[in-house]
């Protein structure tokens, strides 16, 4: 899905010099303890994919809308609902928020840098520079916020009703934050993986994160699907 983004983005002149800035973003902020080498190998993997043409832009289409049916099928079980879209319009959904979400990263990151480099924040005494300070943090949970808000309101083959959505989306938001605060503790004070795995241990390490991110966007859909339920017994008890 990162290299869809990544690609989409490349379309935009607006935002295709920013495909590095968006790249450092992204592990910076939404992979607990960075790896150079994970980073290293992601690009290659991107720049690969955009060197095969559209051959290879098509197999990573497909296969970014593929996970987004995983995602949408995990979704619908958490509602209980079957799927009613067609293809094509369920195309279209996974498409529309392949796009939001690119272009999401990549305004977050031009508003970031645009604020950060005013004169009054830039030049400003310690107090500006706590905000500054702030502005990095809220950043990226907002980004993830809005993205999972997509995920809980627009995917699912059922009416999600955005208040909803919101609550689940800020309650997942801040869990992935601590998530990836505990995983690069654990990674850090506990490094026995680099014992078993040698040069390799980012692999597993990051598949580990990919799971335990997972977990964390269905525990939100559940969230949602709990605040559905329980508004609508309460308005039938009523």
């Amino acid at each position: 899905m990162l290299a869809v983004i990544f690609s989409i983005l490349a379309f935009f002149p607006l935002f295709s010099s920013l495909v590095d800035d968006v790249q450092s973003y992204i592990f910076s902020n939404f992979v607990p303890s960075s790896n150079e080498q994970l980073q290293a190998h992601f690009k290659q993997f991107v720049e690969t994919a955009a060197s095969s043409g559209g051959v290879g832009l098509i197999f990573l289409m497909l296969t970014a809308l593929m996970l987004m049916n995983t995602i949408n099928v995990a979704l619908n079980d958490i509602w209980q609902v079957k799927p009613k879209r067609n293809i094509f319009s369920a195309l279209l959904i996974y498409g529309g928020v392949l796009l939001l979400s690119s272009l999401l990263f990549a305004t977050s990151i031009l508003l970031t840098s645009y604020l950060v480099s005013l004169p009054l924040i830039a030049d400003g005494g310690e107090a500006v520079t706590g905000v500054k300070n702030l502005l990095l943090i809220v950043a990226p949970i907002a980004v993830t916020m809005v993205a999972l808000l997509l995920f809980y309101v627009v995917v699912p083959n059922c009416k999600v009703s955005w208040r909803a959505g919101m609550i689940a989306a800020v309650t997942a938001a801040l869990l992935f934050e601590l998530a990836k605060k505990g995983f690069a503790w654990y990674v850090l004070a506990f490094p026995t993986y680099t014992v078993i795995y040698g040069a390799l241990a980012v692999i597993p390490v990051f598949l580990v994160w990919i799971y335990v991110s997972w977990l964390v966007l269905l525990l939100g859909a559940e969230i949602s699907r709990c605040l559905t339920t329980f508004k609508h017994e309460r308005r039938d008890t009523t």
